[in-house]
Order: C-alpha cells, then sequence, then structure tokens
C-alpha cells in the first residue's frame, strides 16, 4: 500500500498548429477559413417530465427553457442560456433564441439542455432528459467551422424532447504581410550560402493559406505550401529551391498567399534571390552536436559552400592532425564529411575535445577559408539493452487495430539511461490468436540508425490480421572494437479480437496480449510461450478508463503502456529493474472488464473495488483508474492511479513484499521476504545482516526489522529495488525456470 497522496490533476487540451518548412513540397488543398460565428435557436421544447413537484406529490405546469454548450475541438467552451422568465407549458414551439452570433474558431459540437425554471416560485432548476442513456444532454455530431449554413437537429430517445437549429456563418480572413515587406526594395537572399526567406504576416480569423512563389522573369511558379493555420499570425521560410529542389535561379519572385475558398484575399509581395560574391563556408554544424559515441556511429559535419570545388576534413586532437577525407568534388551548396571515430594509426577516438576543419579550393584554384568547429566524444554508457512496445499499449482493445499502430523500441544502457545504437532493425511477422501457432514469416519493418528509440508503424496486411510478433536488435558502429550487439526475444501483441464462434479456444472473456513472450517451435512456427514459464501481469480497467468509446480505449491502452514501460524502468522514473533483466518471462496482458473503484468511507480513503474476477493464470492483477482514493494490495490484485504506484503494488502481489515504510502495518505480508519479525530474524534472514534497522518514523515503532538501508526503495517510495526486492524478485522466476509459474 502507497502513502495516501491527495491530489487533484488538472488536464489542459490545447491545438496548435504550426507550419516549419524546409522543402518546396506541394500540400493537398485544405479545409477554408475556420472562423465562425455561430447561432443555435431552440425551435421547439416539449417534456413528459414531473420536474416541479410540490410536497413531492404534485406536479405543477412546467416553465422550460433551452441551455446551448459550444465546445471547440481545442478544449474552449462557450455556454449560454435562454432569456428568462421562461415561457409556461410543457410543449413550447415558439422559437426562441438560446445563442446570438457567438465566435468560435475551428470545428465544434453543440451540446443541448433542456431545463425547468423554478427560480421565480423560490424553487430550483431541474434538468429534463432528452438522452436514453446516463447523460440527460444531447449532443451534434462536429460540425465544420467557416462551413456556412444551417442545420436542425431532434433530440431522441429521453423522456423529453427538443428542436433545435445551428446556424453557423464563415468570417472571411483579412491577410496581412509583414515579412518580407509588400513595399520598398525587394528583400534579398543567397539560398547557395544556406540563406532562407522568412514569409510571415497576421490572420484577422483563423485560416487556410496557400503561399505561391512566381517568377517575375518567365511567370514560372509553383505552390510552395497549403497548410491551415489556427492562430492570428502565420510564419514559414522558403529555402530558395524551385519545386523540383534545384535552386531558383537568380532574379526577383512574387509571393502570393491566399486563402484557398477566397481569392479576394490574396496579398502579395516579393524578394530576389541573389548570388554573393566570396569563397566561403556556411552553416557549420556536426552531428551530433556533442557527446558523440563513436560506437554508436559515425559523427557527421555539414556545411555550405559558396562556389564548386574541391573539399576536405580534417580532424584535429590537441592541435595534432589524426585523421583526413580524401578530397572531394562538390558543386555549390550542401556538403558533408563523417568520421567513424578511427584515427590514421588505428587507434579509436578517446574521450576529450575534437576539432574539424573544413578546407578547399574553388575550380579557379582560389582557396576557401578555413572554418572549424570543435566538438566532444564520450565513452558511451556500460551495457546494451533494448525493449519495445506497441503504442497504443492493447490495440485490440478497440473494435479494431487503428492505421498507425505501432512497435515502439528503446534502447539503452546497463542503468536504464537512453543509450544511442549504430543501428535499430524492427522485425515483425503475423501471429494467431492464442494457441494457435502460425508460421513466422518474419522481415524488416524499419531500421534506424544512429537512435535511442525507434518507432516502426505495423503494416497494413499485418494489422488486419489477428496478432503481430515482433523482435528488436540494436548494434554498435560496424568495425568497432568488441562491437557489441542486443536481441530481444520474439514478443506478441493482440491486434483485433476474435469472433466467440471462431474456436473452442477463444475465451468469451475478453482477455488479450498486451506484450508477451513468443516461441519459435521446431516447425517454424510462432506462438506464446507457456504459462507456466512465464510471470504474468494483467490489466483491467477501472473507473476512468471507458473502453466501449475509442478515446476510452485508446487512453487505456496508453495507460497499460505507461505501467508496462514503468515495470521496465523506462518511463518516468529510470533504474534498472528485475522485470528488465526477466523480461523474456514476462507477460502483460489486459482483462478488457470494467471495474467500479471507489473511495471508503473512513478516514483512510483506501480504493475499494467493485466485483472483479482476477485472471487465473496472472501472478498479478492492475486495476488502473484515475479515482482520487489511496491504492492498496490484497492476494493478487492490486489497485494503481499511476504507472510508479503500480511499479510499488505489483511487488506486493508479484514478488510477496510487505511494505517497508512507517507506520501502516501489514508488515506480516512480506514476512521472511523483506520484513522481519525481530532484529534476528533480520540479521539471520536479511540479504545483508550489517543493515537491517527497525520500520520506524522517529517517534511510533512498529516491532518490524527490515534488511534493506533506509532510503530510496520500491517499498517506501516507488523507486529502485533493493537487495531484498531483487532477491524476491529471483525466487518468482526461479519457479518460472522450473515452469511452476
Amino acid at each position: 500500500m502507497r502513502r495516501r497522496v491527495r491530489s487533484l490533476l488538472a488536464v489542459a487540451l490545447a491545438t496548435v498548429v504550426a507550419a516549419a518548412v524546409g522543402a518546396a513540397v506541394p500540400a493537398a488543398p485544405a479545409a477554408a477559413s475556420y472562423g465562425s460565428t455561430v447561432t443555435v435557436v431552440a425551435d421547439e421544447m416539449h417534456t413528459t417530465e414531473c420536474l416541479d413537484r410540490v410536497w413531492l406529490v404534485f406536479c405543477d405546469p412546467v416553465e422550460l427553457f433551452g441551455v446551448a454548450i459550444i465546445t471547440q475541438d481545442n478544449g474552449q467552451q462557450q455556454r449560454c442560456e435562454m432569456a428568462l422568465p421562461a415561457p409556461p407549458g410543457a410543449d413550447i414551439t415558439t422559437p426562441n433564441t438560446i445563442c446570438s452570433a457567438r465566435t468560435v474558431t475551428g470545428d465544434f459540437r453543440v451540446s443541448f439542455e433542456l431545463w425547468e425554471d423554478d427560480s421565480t416560485e423560490g424553487g430550483s432548476r431541474e434538468q429534463a432528459d432528452l438522452n436514453p442513456g446516463p447523460a440527460k444532454d444531447w449532443a451534434t455530431t462536429s460540425l465544420v467551422g467557416g462551413a456556412g449554413g444551417s442545420s436542425t437537429w431532434t433530440t431522441s430517445g429521453g423522456p423529453s424532447r427538443a428542436v433545435f437549429t445551428v446556424s453557423v456563418t464563415a468570417r472571411p480572413t483579412t491577410i496581412g504581410i509583414s515579412s518580407p515587406p509588400p513595399t520598398g526594395a525587394p528583400r534579398e537572399f543567397d539560398p547557395r550560402l544556406g540563406e532562407t526567406l522568412t514569409i510571415g504576416g497576421t490572420l484577422s480569423v483563423p485560416s487556410a493559406l496557400r503561399f505561391t512563389i512566381t517568377s517575375q522573369a518567365t511567370g514560372a511558379g509553383f505552390v510552395y505550401y497549403q497548410a491551415p493555420f489556427q492562430g492570428s499570425n502565420f510564419t514559414i521560410t522558403w529555402d530558395g529551391r524551385w519545386s523540383d529542389g534545384t535552386y531558383a535561379p537568380v532574379g526577383a519572385y512574387t509571393i502570393t498567399v491566399v486563402d484557398p475558398t477566397n481569392a479576394a484575399s490574396a496579398k502579395t509581395t516579393q524578394a530576389r534571390v541573389i548570388q554573393r560574391v566570396g569563397l566561403v563556408f556556411t552553416n557549420m554544424a556536426s552531428q551530433p552536436a556533442s557527446g558523440w559515441q563513436y560506437r554508436s556511429g559515425p559523427i557527421t559535419v555539414n556545411a555550405v559552400a559558396s562556389a564548386a570545388g574541391t573539399f576536405r576534413m580534417v580532424v584535429q586532437r590537441a592541435g595534432t592532425e589524426v585523421f583526413r577525407t580524401a578530397d572531394q568534388r562538390r558543386a555549390a551548396g550542401a556538403l558533408g564529411f563523417s568520421w567513424n571515430g578511427r584515427h590514421a594509426d588505428g587507434t579509436w577516438a578517446i574521450p576529450g575535445s575534437y576539432t574539424y576543419v573544413l578546407q578547399g579550393n574553388a575550380d579557379d584554384g582560389r582557396a576557401f577559408t578555413p572554418v572549424s568547429l570543435v566538438t566532444s566524444a564520450v565513452n558511451p554508457q556500460t551495457g546494451l539493452e533494448v525493449y519495445a512496445l506497441a503504442e497504443p499499449g492493447v490495440p485490440a482493445v478497440n473494435p479494431q487495430a487503428v492505421p498507425g499502430t505501432s512497435i515502439r523500441a528503446k534502447v539503452v544502457a546497463a542503468d536504464h539511461g537512453a543509450r544511442p545504437a549504430a543501428r535499430i532493425t524492427v522485425e515483425m511477422s503475423p501471429a494467431g490468436w492464442v494457441g494457435r501457432p502460425v508460421p513466422l514469416a518474419a522481415r524488416v519493418v524499419k531500421t534506424c540508425v544512429q537512435a535511442s528509440e525507434c518507432q516502426a508503424v505495423i503494416p497494413a496486411d499485418i494489422l488486419a490480421g489477428e496478432a503481430v510478433a515482433y523482435r528488436i536488435t540494436a548494434s554498435e558502429a560496424d568495425g568497432v572494437p568488441d562491437q557489441r550487439t542486443a536481441t530481444a526475444d520474439w514478443r506478441i501483441t493482440d491486434l483485433n479480437p476474435p469472433e466467440p464462434s471462431e474456436g473452442p479456444e477463444v475465451t468469451l472473456v475478453p482477455l488479450w496480449r498486451a506484450s508477451v513472450p513468443a516461441e519459435v517451435d521446431k516447425d517454424g512456427r510462432v506462438d506464446t510461450r507457456p504459462l507456466n514459464r512465464t510471470l504474468d501481469v494483467a490489466y483491467a480497467p477501472g473507473t476512468g478508463y471507458d473502453t466501449s468509446t475509442l478515446t476510452g480505449a485508446r487512453q487505456f491502452g496508453n495507460a497499460v503502456d505507461d505501467n508496462a514501460w514503468q515495470l521496465l524502468g523506462l518511463r518516468g522514473r529510470v533504474f534498472p529493474s528485475s522485470i528488465a533483466t526477466h523480461w523474456s518471462e514476462v507477460g502483460i496482458w489486459v482483462q478488457n472488464v470494467p471495474v467500479e473503484i471507489t473511495v471508503s468511507a473512513d478516514s483512510d480513503a483506501l480504493c475499494r473495488r467493485g466485483p472483479f474476477g482476477p485472471v487465473s493464470f496472472a501472478e498479478a492483477n492492475g486495476i488502473l483508474h484515475t479515482v482520487n482514493c489511496r491504492d492498496n494490495a490484497s492476494g493478487n490484485i492490486f489497485t494503481a492511479d499511476s504507472p510508479t504506484v503500480g511499479w510499488h503494488e505489483f511487488h506486493h502481489d508479484a514478488y510477496h513484499e510487505g511494505d517497508e515504510y512507517c507506520c501502516d502495518g501489514g508488515y506480516w505480508y512480506g514476512a521472511g521476504i523483506n520484513t522481519y519479525s525481530s532484529l534476528s530474524d533480520c540479521q539471520r534472514d536479511g540479504s545483508d545482516a550489517s543493515t537491517c534497522n527497525e520500520i520506524t518514523d522517529g517517534t511510533t515503532r512498529t516491532g518490524w526489522w527490515r534488511s534493506d538501508t533506509t532510503g530510496m526503495d520500491v517499498m517506501i517510495d516507488n523507486t529502485v529495488e533493493r537487495a531484498d526486492d531483487l532477491r524476491a524478485a529471483e525466487a518468482a522466476f526461479a519457479k518460472c525456470g522450473r515452469a511452476q509459474c
């Protein structure tokens, strides 16, 4: 059980659309202006409910009024009420305006509420029920902002009924260009030197914009960029390249900015592409900028040359040349060199500063002015480990796995800090449902270079199937001394839930594999590793996660992801973990059966769970929720409102450990494992007799002892595992090794 935490979580929803353009790539036509004015009118209001009850017996005549709530896609809301006093009668057919010409940005929804107004008689307002479900309001579908017109909506399913009309009027935008200035001499820039042109200005209302570049000499032009802009300002950059990627010829150009749906909104400005005189290198930079590890791949040094010529890079350490590239003939523009870290004498880079010098001669024989850059080389952290999970964590919770579902791999050092690899390879194969082995058809889906993470989208043909098997390999650069490679075993994640009629082995309980170890049999078929050889954790959605909706299912999937990454020691709190050590023996499951979580009525404010049938083969069953209560564990079931709490409570269930902080009681739960009823027991059975200490807060004595030292500990503050914790973990996994899990 964790310490009580009274915290309020606030979620701020914001939508930001920004444009950062680095190449001339025409976009598909964008939507119309996102600005609107919205009016909502209640055409009819009807009720058969007793909304004005007198002395709990009689029903007085009602006075009905409507309320409209306009919710923008960015989460901002506007609430409107009809003018009061409300008209009397249970059947109002005279139109009444609720919202008048409200300013709205972006797409939006309108929620309609029907109320009875008894305030003039000293009573209270009562809401009528327009909805067959638990909610009483009734909402439209998403309405397109900026699309003029009106729509009439009739509620259905509730004992009360309303008809209301939503009218939308587009707000045309006014474009103002401030950069480059529309008046005066055209702004000049030289793309061949890496210079860019900023195109920016203001919008009276959010709008879609199209940017067109036209040569004043030839009249030829192209659409450079097109996208919606949600703010009151817009900014993009032009790198001076034409639609085919070549540099635009020297000369004047007209830039036109327009709302594609409103030709009258067009504004123009102009700029001039020039080519400066001189032999210079500009924009010199390295990747990585600092902290380069040669085991993770070569360092790359880039620059822009003002003219064509022959170029080379010289690497120096402490003023002495240790390596130089061969000469390279290059055209004017971008050029790059790389170095794998090996000195000319065959030795490898050592920690410290290195200087990279670019030299060159133009085709006419003139020399470029050399430029240099200093950056550091470091030794990589000890160890190379790789782990992967699907995102979202439980695709099969959705009615169908959605496009974009992916596998995310992370490469870490022994301390679980991020560690770039020279190459990360993601392999995938179709997999079958539980108990249905299929032939392994592995293929490389994605390879990432010089990265500590790699995200690979599941191909459409695999995504349409029952499940995906995946394996990740991370390796150091080829040729480095004692090259290290780490390969994670095959794992399986379910993608689409089966129909119960598909076979007798398919359970009617929605139990799915979020990430479980896989095996390839002698016939080359891939299937789930036997359950008696894995330690299994099953998560269920508690209060706060409505998996009956696509949004709620994705939120729960993300919560499972977060908890699994924390078990691996790779999320909010980063540290080595026993789960990571034994990842090939750990299965993560999801039982999609909602569980109600409530707060106990006593001062302990414990999390109380409603009826719940845990997964029988799982060593730990975690109910994830968002209720503000005190999480706890009993038997093989625990509750958790955050991944770090789940990490703590997991140790209760899977490793049978007790709490080590004062002064909660329940220390008997881990007796002989990580808590001891006497000093002598601790000294005899603890991992280290010299560190035995009583569990106390300095005032209260519990009579129980621990062998692990005070301070950071998973059973104290949800952090690292200490000696007793690791011993308990090894005991649990030893059972798996004996096929007794």
